[in-house]
């Protein structure tokens, strides 16, 4: 009977072909050929075939000249690749325009402009013809395309729920010149003042707004982001063609063409947690050439040369890690974290694949210090980042349990909580391109672990992959589904490694041909935008469109932006106010008044709003939050909230709004002879609780 083996044996001929099979031969090859004989023959071929092209050492084509011979040769498709870029923006441009204007069915445009962007530069840095050079100007120019698309929905003022957050930070620090100000929207912001450092230098010295400053700041960090993966996974596989398509892969996350390019703390913190890895990388690499160039010839006056200049090399990246890791620590407290994470798990590598003792290692000094900053910061006085943190896995870990035990059902997939379902074909995009993930992460474990499992930081990336599906099992609860979307962002820093092995050991280029391209590229361009219209939240509600009920970036408006601004000068800042989430923000920016809400007070002000007449229980929370003024949004009655919530996810009926708020109990406050109506724009009433909180209390 025909035996087949991993050993590198010719099936055919019986002879030997050493290196065929690379790390595979140093397996336990004895075990491997039993367990391969026992299956049917055709069975047996197929994962032959499988294992020689996962443990292949040579999937580049070498032969092929990618040196820069001349302009044409350098540049490549890059023109023509920055034309269909720019096509893609002017058909988003398009679609936008006509959905502030209230029109429907455009989101087909906005397909196209992120096909336009994806599908020839994926072609392109899929084959192997382009230059290094082209590739890494292509992966810029579609870092930035991505990025301008996030500009274009709201180029005139911050629009999304955690700019404005930010905004409060940074306008405090502006205004007070100190750090650490306390801010009632998110408090914990306060205390990771890193990006709001940077934009108020920037600002000032430039004389720019805090608003054009953001934009700068944070498309700097994306070209940031993008150089630093690139070079990452070019440092990691030693291939440009590797390293380009992990890349574009990456920008594939949901939370890379709108939440990670909107001014927040992840959006700044992202690309300096990869910076800092890229960095240890290098030092690792330097070091190695250090102790090799030692142990050759220190007599020679070259060697001497050179292991002084590698010396001060290890030097200048050891400062360079320590101040972007400080940077990271007072930044974003989740990006530090799983920094944190991963140094721990990479030193842990290096001592099981025996590379280097613990006390010797780099990474777990490295790993250390950064443990160390992290506690710094956590303990501040005041920073509430552990009770913020905890209580947010917990009510997330409570709900699947409820769900588990039948005590509550899953949320539903695939519609909002208004009850609009979700377009099929955006559906099929989204399972497609899951589906498409989890089922190459297998393929690609497997052929990172026969060509790469000598390398720590690659293996860690493999441990780290195992991850993601364990975590959408929480996309079947309400405050979980965030946290699967958020962990996205972090998680297909390894997925993305993973999946770039899988292609180039199991496409090597020898084997390649159009339709593999293309058929690649499509694959691709799959997982992009079904995981980019998964980001975008539902009924694509971060994109521009007509007003909707509490659905964040959908309820920024003019009018609820004057009604703000009109508070600040008339009523004057820091004034006690409670309303609603939409409102909240903008009367904490625009308004710069003291919101009150169940976070930083620890009050449910949802009663005062639902309840149908201003009762005892009502007015004994007006007092005991000190509340000044009452921001009422009488859009409430007109429609259930998208988010599932009209306040916040403390509020009574909470994700279970059957209708909208009743108007009564919206217009209750009229009939209140304490209460004083100050301010009515139509949709937006402003009352004064001072007659009400200053009157004596009945015996």
């Amino acid at each position: 009977m025909e035996r087949l083996t991993v050993t590198g044996i010719d099936e055919r001929s019986g002879s030997s072909s050493p290196g065929e099979l690379g790390a595979v031969q140093k397996t336990d090859n004895n075990v491997i050929d039993r367990l391969l004989n026992k299956l049917p023959s055709p069975l047996r071929r197929i994962i032959f075939a499988l294992l020689k092209r996962a443990g292949d050492p040579d999937t580049e084509d070498t032969s092929t000249n990618n040196q820069p011979g001349g302009l044409v040769l350098v540049c490549g498709w890059f023109p023509g690749l920055t034309l269909s870029c720019a096509l893609g923006i002017l058909s988003t441009s398009y679609s936008f325009s006509a959905g502030r204007d209230g029109q429907f069915g455009l989101e087909l445009f906005f397909v196209l402009s992120m096909l336009l962007i994806f599908v020839p530069i994926t072609i392109r840095l899929l084959s192997p013809a382009a230059t290094r050079f082209e590739r890494i100007t292509i992966v810029c120019t579609a870092g930035i395309s991505l990025y301008l698309i996030k500009v274009l929905t709201s180029p005139a003022y911050f629009s999304m729920y955690d700019e404005f957050l930010h905004w409060r930070t940074a306008d405090d620090i502006m205004q007070t010149g100190h750090l650490f100000t306390s801010n009632a929207l998110l408090p914990v912001s306060a205390y990771y003042p890193g990006m709001e450092i940077v934009t108020n230098a920037l600002s000032t010295l430039s004389g720019m707004s805090t608003f054009h400053t953001a934009l700068i700041v944070i498309g700097v960090a994306r070209v940031l982001m993008v150089l630093s993966l690139f070079l990452l996974n070019e440092r990691l596989t030693k291939s440009p063609r590797m390293a380009g398509i992990a890349t574009i892969i990456y920008m594939g996350n949901p939370h890379f063409l709108l939440f990670d390019a909107q001014y927040a703390y992840e959006s700044l913190a992202l690309p300096l947690t990869v910076f800092v890895l890229l960095v240890i990388e290098l030092h690792q690499f330097t070091s190695v050439r250090f102790n090799g160039l030692k142990s050759v010839a220190p007599i020679v006056m070259f060697a001497k040369a050179r292991n002084t200049l590698l010396r001060g090399d290890l030097r200048w990246l050891s400062a360079v890690t320590l101040m972007v890791l400080i940077t990271v620590v007072f930044t974003h407290h989740m990006t530090d974290y799983f920094l944190d994470g991963i140094l721990v798990l990479w030193a842990g590598v290096y001592i099981f694949l025996h590379l280097k003792p613990l006390y010797r290692s780099y990474v777990a000094r490295i790993a250390l210090v950064g443990l160390i900053l992290s506690v710094i910061a956590a303990l501040q006085i005041g920073n509430p980042v552990v009770d913020y943190i905890t209580s947010f896995f917990q009510m997330a870990l409570v709900e699947l349990k409820h769900i588990l035990t039948g005590m509550s059902s899953a949320r539903p997939l695939f519609q909002s909580y208004t009850g609009i379902p979700t377009p099929i074909w955006e559906r099929i995009l989204t399972i497609l391109s899951q589906l498409l993930v989890l089922l190459g992460l297998p393929f690609g474990l497997l052929c990172l672990w026969l060509r790469f499992r000598k390398q720590a930081l690659v293996v860690t990336f493999g441990v780290l992959v195992l991850c993601y599906p364990l975590v959408q099992v929480f996309r079947f609860t309400n405050a979980g589904g965030e946290l699967v979307d958020r962990s996205a962002a972090f998680l297909y820093i390894p997925i993305s490694t993973v999946l770039a092995i899988m292609i180039v050991q199991l496409w090597p280029t020898r084997w390649l041909r159009w339709k593999h391209l293309f058929s690649l590229a499509i694959a691709l361009s799959v997982i992009a935008l079904g995981g980019t219209i998964l980001g975008v939240g539902p009924s694509m509600s971060l994109l521009p469109g007509p007003y909707m009920i509490a659905a964040d970036t959908r309820s920024i408006d003019m009018e609820g932006i004057q009604d703000a601004a009109w508070t600040r000068t008339y009523l004057g800042p820091d004034n006690r106010v409670a309303t609603d989430r939409t409102n909240q923000i903008l009367e904490g920016t625009y308004g710069h008044q003291r919101i009150v809400d169940s976070i930083y007070d620890r009050v449910d002000i949802s009663p005062i709003f639902f309840s149908p007449q201003m009762g005892p229980d009502e007015v004994g929370i007006i007092r005991a939050a000190k509340i000044h003024f009452l921001v009422v949004d009488m859009r409430m009655s007109k429609a259930r909230p998208l988010l599932g919530f009209y306040i916040d996810e403390s509020e009574v009926d909470a994700y279970q709004h059957t209708s909208p708020v009743d108007p009564h109990n919206l217009t209750k406050f009229n009939t209140v002879s304490q209460l004083n109506k100050v301010f009515d724009s139509g949709n937006i009433v402003i009352y004064d609780t001072g007659g009400l909180v200053n009157a004596p209390e009945k015996p």
